[in-house]
């Protein structure tokens, strides 16, 4: 594909200024989606931002920023009058009644996509009476109360009899797990391990969840995209985006131009960022977020008693930002950066934590390959990195594990979360039904390197590149891991010693700093960097003989 070089957009607001921009070599990519109108072999430029800081935070908030956070306040006062019986059960049926809601309009989803889309003609009493099973935990087999949920393959084919009740029993224990997340999630709320999820609370949630116009407008044009990948899928051209663009390992490397789960544009659209999560919850029935917020437990025991406002954050191939947005508004002083490859999806992060603006804590945005992170050696004390390594191939995967690790400090922890592997089934009596997912969801998802890394030994690899395994912990078909960079002259051990006991994250009171935030996109494969603060600069570095934490916590 032919393109031309770009130019960085110039800041026009007046609180914004370019202090830099400086050429620098081309990255080989690791990771996640990058923009159609940047050249495939275009040179890297590297453009750094800042917003003016003379201006106090609470100036720079945006109205809407202001209500949340009045409502925020307002919930707290009510919140310290209520009993704690009654705080209970009010966060049960809240978190129940949304839960409900969330799994019920996914599922359907989920059911209007095959209906309309391919010939397995599922049945909806079927499914129904299936749920109903799960959420009152009956003994009842599938196999003896409603006919099968699906009788037909996806090309249309007929099942045999013991083939439809194989695949509906599996449909059904799938659901039954996803519950269990659901329920999981519920203990960590109730037990304040972390906040009642924002987007699940109609007050706070962002209004393309809520609003029924919004939601309307979503799915319509998700039924709409999964027309064209239904096609897509029949033809397996899961390689389309080549017929666009040409591979180049200093920008986009043949193993990324990929139309992951046969996706439109693969990572390199607006359109793509836009329809992502909408098309994971629907894949995963709406628990996508539930599972990656598994790591919040691990990560709050890190946060507790450290100071938010002096913690910087890494997040590594942020996508949309959704997951990064459940980590800030649990701990929104961090100092955090998100590194993302795609340009569109590095927008989406941007508006997806935009309500954190003004909140103490800062947001830099880095637009580069997570193979060759544009990032000092020990800069940050905690790295998060969600559902990247399963489409890495086996070398990239080594490359990136060996950057993650170069970038956090001593002391620091990476909290990993990606797709089950074969074998991680055992705990919870799914192995079975888990490696015949892992068989069947390459090919149906355009997956390709996703079976060499279900027999990828992560602890191996992790320890490798420098750091210690300290606890594995899975959620249906995700799995959360959590490792930590041994200080000078500790040596790695094979695990960590874990406990079981489980308490309330203590709140932690940090003074407030001001909000790094990007006023323009530049649309140039070039990353977006921010200017330091003056309070991050004089930051205090951690001390290199600080002992190290005995262990993390199971969760």
């Amino acid at each position: 594909a032919r393109a031309r070089d770009r130019q960085p957009a110039r800041a026009t607001s007046p609180n914004m200024r370019v202090a830099s921009v400086v050429p620098a070599p081309a990255r080989i990519g690791a990771h996640r989606r990058a923009s159609k109108r940047a050249s495939a072999t275009s040179k890297r430029m590297v453009t750094t931002f800042a917003v003016n800081t003379s201006a106090p935070a609470s100036e720079r908030a945006s109205g809407s920023n202001a209500l949340l956070s009045a409502i925020d306040d307002l919930r707290e006062r009510i919140d310290g009058l209520l009993p704690t019986e009654a705080k209970t059960a009010a966060v049960r049926a809240s978190y129940t009644a949304s839960i409900g809601l969330r799994f019920a309009f996914f599922l359907s989803q989920g059911v209007l996509t095959s209906r309309s889309n391919d010939e397995r003609n599922v049945d909806v009493g079927a499914i129904a009476s299936a749920v109903a099973r799960v959420v009152l935990n009956t003994n009842e087999s599938s196999s003896s109360a409603t006919a099968p949920i699906v009788r037909k393959t996806m090309d249309g084919g007929d099942m045999s009899e013991e083939q439809a009740q194989e695949v509906s029993e599996f449909l059904e224990q799938h659901m039954g797990a996803i519950i269990d997340v659901f329920k999981r999630e519920l203990e960590f709320v109730e037990n304040g391990v972390y906040k009642f999820p924002y987007d699940m609370d109609p007050s706070t949630a962002p209004a393309a969840q809520w609003n029924p116009l919004a939601v309307a407008s979503l799915t319509r044009a998700h039924q709409r995209d999964q027309k064209v990948v239904t096609e897509r899928r029949k033809e397996k051209k899961g390689q389309e985006l080549r017929e666009t663009y040409m591979a180049d390992p200093k920008r986009y490397p043949d193993y990324y131009l990929q139309n992951f789960h046969y996706q439109t544009d693969g990572w390199l659209s607006a359109k793509s960022a836009q329809l992502y999560d909408f098309q994971v919850e629907t894949l995963f029935l709406g628990s996508a977020d539930a599972m990656r917020r598994r790591a919040l437990p691990y990560i709050a025991d890190f946060m507790r008693n450290r100071d938010a406002s002096t913690t910087k954050h890494l997040d590594v191939a942020s996508g949309t930002g959704r997951f990064l947005s459940f980590v800030r508004d649990n701990h929104p002083e961090l100092q955090s950066t998100a590194l993302e490859l795609s340009p569109h999806y590095l927008e989406a992060t941007r508006k997806n934590n935009a309500r954190f603006n003004g909140k103490g804590g800062s947001l830099r945005l880095v637009e580069a390959n997570a193979e060759d992170m544009p990032l000092a050696d020990e800069e940050f004390d905690m790295v998060t990195n969600v559902y990247l390594f399963h489409e890495l191939p086996r070398a990239v995967r080594k490359t990136v594990a060996k950057e993650m690790a170069r970038v956090l400090k001593p002391g620091g922890k990476l909290f990993f979360v990606d797709s089950v592997q074969i074998g991680d089934g055992k705990e919870n009596g799914m192995e079975g039904a888990f490696e015949l997912a892992l068989d069947r969801f390459p090919a149906f998802n355009h997956e390709p390197y996703y079976k060499d890394y279900a027999v990828t030994n992560l602890i191996e690899l992790f320890e490798e590149a420098g750091l210690k395994h300290e606890a594995t912990a899975t959620a249906w078909v995700s799995k959360t891991m959590v490792f930590s960079k041994p200080f000078d002259g500790q040596q790695l051990e094979a695990a960590a010693t874990t406990l079981t006991v489980e308490a309330p994250v203590a709140d932690v009171v940090v003074p407030m700093a001001d909000v790094i935030v990007p006023e323009a996109v530049v649309e140039t494969p070039a990353a977006i960097v921010e200017e330091p603060t003056i309070a991050e600069t004089a930051e205090v570095e951690e001390a290199d003989d600080e002992p190290p934490v005995e262990g993390t916590r199971k969760f």
